[in-house]
C-alpha cells in the first residue's frame, strides 16, 4: 500500500479481502504513513488481516512476529535513527522463540543492497537480533532490488518485495513451507 492517506489502506484492505488465504498478515513499512500518523483509523480500516506492530500471533502453533521498523533513510514512516537505543529496543522486544520474523527492513547485508549507489540500508542491530534467536524464517522488503533469498546461518532470509526499483508490481509471489519440527524453511515458488 501507498500513499499517506487513511483511504489508501481502506483500498488496499477491499484488495486483500478478495485473496483467499484463510490468514494474512500485514506488517506496514515506510511508505505506509496513515499507520504511523493515524495508527487507530488505519488498523479499524484494515480488516481483511492481521495488523503487526511490534507483536506477536500465534497461528496453528507458528509463532509470527512482526515490527514495521527501519534505520532512518529520507524522510519516511516509521523510520528510527540508525545505531540508536529507540531501534535497538524494537530488535530486543523480538521474542527469543519466535518461528517466523517479519520486518520492513532487511538485516544488514542481506539482500539489502541499494542500487544504483551501491549503499546497504539493512539494520546490523536487526541483524544482531536475528543471528541471537535463529528464526526458521526471516521476511522482509524495503529494498525492491534486493528480492530474493538467501541462508543466513539457520534461518531462510526472503526479501519479498512486492515492487521492482520502479514501483512495478512483481507479478509472483513468494511461497515458503515451514517445519517447526525440524526448524526448515523451503521455498516452494519464487
Amino acid at each position: 500500500m501507498k500513499g499517506k492517506k487513511l483511504k489508501a489502506v481502506t483500498a488496499f484492505n477491499s484488495e486483500f479481502q478478495k485473496l483467499p488465504h484463510t490468514h494474512k498478515l500485514v506488517v506496514p513499512g515506510n511508505h505506509d504513513w496513515p499507520f504511523e500518523r493515524q495508527r487507530e483509523a488505519a488498523i479499524a480500516e484494515l480488516t481483511a488481516a492481521t495488523y503487526l506492530e511490534d507483536r506477536q500471533i500465534v497461528i496453528d502453533g507458528v509463532k509470527f512476529y512482526g515490527s514495521p521498523w527501519q534505520p532512518e533513510y529520507r524522510n519516511w514512516a516509521f523510520n528510527l535513527p540508525r545505531g540508536s537505543l529507540e531501534l535497538k529496543a524494537k530488535w530486543t522486544a523480538i521474542p527469543d522463540d519466535v518461528d517466523v520474523l517479519i520486518t520492513h527492513t532487511p538485516p544488514n547485508t542481506v539482500r539489502d543492497m541499494v542500487w544504483p549507489r551501491g549503499e546497504q540500508v539493512g539494520c546490523a542491530q536487526l541483524r544482531w537480533r536475528m543471528e541471537e534467536i535463529s528464526p526458521i524464517l526471516h521476511a522482509f522488503g524495503h529494498v525492491h532490488g534486493g528480492r530474493g533469498d538467501e541462508m543466513v546461518n539457520s534461518t531462510l532470509c526472503v526479501n519479498a518485495a512486492s515492487t521492482d526499483e520502479a514501483y512495478k508490481v512483481v507479478p509472483t509471489v513468494i511461497v515458503v513451507d515451514i517445519d517447526t519440527e525440524t526448524r526448515t524453511a523451503t521455498i516452494v515458488q519464487a
